[in-house]
């Protein structure tokens, strides 16, 4: 990637007006001679039912999510969208009929959809959009009314005869590449192992619909909350402390669902996993990859070139259950285009074809519904950034300080022993505090299990325990000991397996006095006040999390919506908070921490390739990530840790890569959500125009190449560089930011 030069204020300005004078007539010129635009096309536009509110769920959801990836997504009604008649294709860059927002669809709305992708219009339909007639009727006969344009066939209730048999559930399957385009993560997938039937019997897993629920959300509604669960997290020290009944209630499990039921496998499902190594998927050239010596010492780069990436079939999963279910309609028939996701026996999940002019991106599953209930937001998130800026091609903002993707490493430090010997030990004997700044979290009470163990950091009363924080904080006479500011927050509430084991959303028995005591000891010995926090086993009751932003916290840690970049928080239908941002774990499949690899058979060897694919990923894609794990953890494999640190080193004296802390990535995002940006054209020249109250210090926009010419600034301070996809615009200060382009 091509980096910017570095050009002081005074000069950066007289530049860009010398450019603006030198090359403005000629823009100018161009636009002129060029027909009037069409009305912007420049952003997506959802729609929606004629009444919808836009603070509904159903809609919100999409909204929110849209402003989280820096995506310009406008709302537009039945009534508005049918208006436009064969304007349509010509005047909406993107249109997505989304999942649980738009189930009923009038005949005309259909034809209308229809019609604007087979005029040239760029079309994402999600699961259960249209489903049902504006009366909430399947159709006479027939399967769904939008099936001609997707290419196969499903809602296939045949007059109530297919209600046990029109959704399947089960693994949701891709290539490696092609999870890598929907931005889902390395450790957010493993690999796919087909399961061996008994011979003779082709059964496969199903969920009942009816007519009021005709995609079965209400019927899976219980199992797909239960995957935000607590996670047994706990350090090797606490681990060795717990006795076994209490690590088998907070432990790793399976999933199951009283929702689902056996039937037999549909003969004429769309064989769509068959077709997946047909979907190549291009790497930029400037992308990083590496891999580790054999002795799992150090991080070997290795060139990624504009070739096609690994097409190995790998399945969805999810912390603490590994492979995870997805439900999704059955599909009939060969699918006319490039299979993107699939179900092993239920067809297709998602995939592309060409209609008319136009192209369609059917997405099989709701993913929506998987967000607002605060269980799986990357599915969404991935389909938004794919649709805008790989099939729409539109600008988008970067979720990251200058478009500079990085990892957040959070350290949970459960007990005494954590702090006193492990963590005592890292900065006696190792560089691995030295660098970052990392998110470090105490739980800070004087026992760790329950009340009165005695096991715990009891940092109110031991001043080795207040030195040694003092001293990872760099505070106090510890002040600039080291050269980096870690981020010091609380890992719940006093004693670390209490909370875990008892918060609960009723709050019966209270424990808020536990989160108050928990931040009250860390602020009193680092003076500064508590801005970030994770609670054991990921334990985060409804009641707490509102606690927590009401005491000024503005970033903590989450086991739901695992493998995700930041995101605001959302449970059972309503988004939590305001000014809060959920920093999901990605785990490495089924585990996250050396304690489970360890105990669980996860090799360094694994382990460090892992963090090595974490690190790459969020470089290529501009985007963050947040691992984690305990004291005792890293001081038992120093070898992973150390080959990931020694990388970063290299990546960031390229200014490729950064460490960010939990607060950091939501003050960031926080602010760029203040960024308001529009488009103005004059012939075919475009002007974006950006202001934030706040400041544009570090906002960054990507432009793709294939659909932008090289901008220009015009008003402001900025920059541009690019790298091999995109023309990158960078605020340097100031409040507002004008430049100019040419959409090709």
């Amino acid at each position: 990637m091509q980096q910017p030069q570095p050009i002081r204020r005074g000069r950066l300005a007289r530049l860009q007006r010398g450019l603006a004078r030198l090359l403005a007539p000629t823009l100018l010129a161009t636009a002129c001679s060029a027909a009037l635009a069409a009305p912007p096309r420049d952003r997506l536009t959802l729609l929606v039912p004629d009444g919808a509110s836009l603070s509904s769920w159903q809609v919100q959801v999409w909204t929110d999510s849209a402003a989280e990836e820096g995506i310009r997504l406008d709302v537009i009604t039945d009534s508005a969208f049918l208006a436009l008649g064969r304007n349509s294709a010509a005047s909406i860059g993107g249109l997505i009929v989304p999942d649980s927002a738009h189930i009923r669809a009038s005949d005309a709305v259909v034809a209308a959809v229809k019609q604007y992708a087979y005029l040239g219009g760029k079309l994402m339909l999600v699961y259960d959009a249209g489903a049902q007639t504006e009366a909430g009727f399947y159709p006479l006969s027939g399967p769904s009314r939008f099936s001609d344009m997707v290419g196969v066939n499903y809602v296939n209730w045949d007059n109530g005869a297919g209600a046990t048999t029109m959704v399947g559930f089960g693994p949701v399957v891709g290539t490696k590449a092609r999870l890598d385009a929907l931005s889902i993560p390395p450790g957010k997938y493993t690999p796919y192992a087909p399961v061996t039937s008994v011979a003779g019997v082709a059964t496969a897993t199903f969920v009942p619909t009816t007519v009021a629920d005709p995609g079965a959300t209400q019927a899976m509604r219980e199992t797909v909350r239960r995957r935000s669960r607590a996670i047994d997290d706990g350090s090797a020290n606490v681990r060795r402390q717990r006795l076994r009944a209490l690590r088998d209630v907070l432990g790793i499990g399976t999933e199951s669902s009283a929702a689902t039921r056996l039937g037999t496998r549909r003969a004429q499902a769309t064989a769509a996993t068959a077709s997946l190594s047909l979907d190549r998927w291009f790497r930029g050239n400037d992308d990083v990859d590496a891999v580790l010596s054999a002795d799992g010492t150090v991080a070997i780069e290795r060139s990624v070139g504009s070739t096609a990436t690994d097409t190995s079939l790998q399945a969805i999963s999810g912390y603490g259950y590994g492979p995870l279910g997805y439900f999704h309609y059955v599909t009939t028939g060969q699918f006319p285009g490039t299979v993107y996701l699939s179900s092993p026996d239920h067809g297709v999940v998602a995939g592309k074809r060409a209609y008319g002019s136009g192209q369609v991106l059917f997405v099989n599953i709701p993913l929506g519904y998987f967000k607002a209930l605060g269980t799986d937001s990357a599915p969404l998130h991935g389909f938004l950034s794919q649709f805008a800026r790989e099939e729409v091609g539109i600008a988008t903002l970067s979720a990251q300080p200058r478009g500079r993707g990085g990892l957040i490493y959070n350290w949970h430090i459960d007990d005494g022993d954590d702090l006193l010997v492990d963590t005592k030990g890292l900065l006696d004997s190792t560089r691995v505090l030295r660098r970052g700044p990392f998110s470090i979290h105490l739980t800070a009470g004087p026992d760790v299990i329950n009340f009165g163990d005695g096991n715990g950091m009891n940092l109110d009363a031991n001043a080795q325990s207040q030195d040694l924080l003092r001293r990872v904080g760099n505070v106090g006479r510890y002040a600039y000991s080291l050269p980096v500011n870690h981020e010091i927050g609380s890992h719940g509430g006093w004693i670390h397996d209490y909370w875990g084991t008892f918060a609960n959303e009723s709050n019966t028995p209270d424990l808020t006095s536990l989160l108050s005591k928990n931040f009250d000891a860390i602020e009193r010995v680092t003076g500064r006040k508590i801005r970030e926090y994770s609670a054991p086993t990921g334990n985060n009751p409804a009641w707490a999390v509102r606690w927590l932003e009401q005491r000024g916290v503005v970033a903590f840690y989450t086991v739901g919506d695992g493998g995700a970049s930041a995101v605001r928080p959302w449970r059972d239908g309503a988004r939590l908070t305001q000014n809060l941002w959920a920093i999901p774990v990605t785990p490495n499949g089924k585990y996250a921490t050396f304690e489970e690899f360890d105990e669980f058979g996860i090799s360094d060897q694994q382990s460090g390739q892992w963090l090595i694919d974490l690190q790459s990923f969020v470089v290529n894609h501009r985007t963050n990530r947040m691992f984690y794990n305990h004291p005792p953890g890293a001081a038992g494999h120093l070898k992973p840790i150390n080959a990931l640190l020694n990388r970063a080193d290299g990546l960031q004296a390229a200014n490729r890569f950064r460490w960010y802390t939990m607060t950091q990535v939501a003050d960031f995002s926080q602010r760029r959500l203040q960024t308001s940006w529009s488009t103005s054209s004059f012939g075919a020249l475009s002007t974006i125009t950006a202001t934030n109250p706040k400041g544009l210090a570090d906002v960054t926009w990507l432009l793709p190449k294939k659909r932008y010419t090289l901008p220009l600034v015009i008003y402001g301070l900025g920059t541009v560089s690019w790298d091999s996809d995109n023309w990158i615009v960078t605020g340097e200060g100031g409040t507002t930011l004008k430049f100019l382009t040419y959409p090709l």
